[in-house]
């Protein structure tokens, strides 16, 4: 990343939170100033919304340690891996029932970012992965991701009525995406045909956590010539899948 683009607040910041992490309850406000060659006002100010921020904690002593909010920033990081950890658990068995692809995904504003995958034993692999982003209005994926957004987060999303059209069969206008988008969620899935890759379809479904906020999505992936008849049996598998993945959130 280009340095011009650099905030250097946050950069004080990280500098200070760094330190206090390895010496918590050590620094006072002038020892940190001098040690990071930061002005006195400006670390003022810099730990007084942190504190307010509860990003650190302040003791009797003056000196500080990272606050409450840093642990459930941990917590949630942490939390990930745990639910990538569950994915793969869990999603073995459903790949070896249906023999097909099973995919875990988080949104990332109009992109489905690729978290995980259980590949299943084919000639015929699908190319995305971890790592791999790709248009969320494209595959079932983003669209049972983006189905648990008010239709005005959509459209603030997309701001444009042309959307991408990946494919011929992709939603290529805001207007088909947000009738789609009712559909999905009326019936709690999502499906894609040939919408993202020509030649395969998919289920997918959204992971809740309790309070109905949708984490991320689990699908599973097919060649066109198997998806009929095994599109019923994709479709229960991978909303069960979603469901046994929540109580981890």
């Amino acid at each position: 990343m280009s340095e011009k683009y650099a905030v250097p607040a946050l950069e004080r910041a990280n500098a200070v939170l760094s330190l206090l992490a390895q010496e918590p309850y050590t620094w006072t406000l002038s020892e940190l100033s001098r040690h990071l060659n930061i002005s006195k006002s400006t670390m003022y100010s810099l730990l007084l919304t942190m504190e307010r921020l509860h990003w650190v904690n302040r003791d009797r002593h003056d000196t500080y340690a990272l606050g409450s909010a840093i642990g459930k920033l941990v917590s949630a990081y942490a939390g990930q891996y745990d639910l990538i950890e569950e994915f793969r658990r869990l999603a073995q068995p459903v790949m070896r029932k249906l023999q097909e692809t099973v995919q875990l995904a988080r949104l990332e504003e109009t992109d489905v970012l690729y978290l995980a995958k259980m590949e299943a034993p084919s000639p015929v692999q699908m190319v995305a992965g971890p790592g791999v982003r790709f248009p969320a209005h494209a595959t079932g994926l983003g669209k049972s991701l983006l189905a648990c957004l008010q239709d005005e987060q959509v459209c603030r999303l997309f701001p444009s009525d042309k959307l991408k059209a990946v494919t011929s069969h992709t939603l290529d206008s805001r207007e088909a995406l947000l009738l789609e988008l009712a559909r999905i969620r009326k019936n709690g899935y999502a499906l894609d045909l040939q919408e993202g890759v020509m030649g395969f379809c998919c289920a997918a479904a959204p992971i809740r956590r309790a309070n109905g906020e949708a984490v991320a999505a689990v699908s599973c992936s097919m060649p066109i010539h198997q998806w009929e008849a095994k599109k019923a049996d994709a479709i229960e598998a991978i909303t069960d899948l979603a469901k046994r993945l929540t109580p981890i959130l």
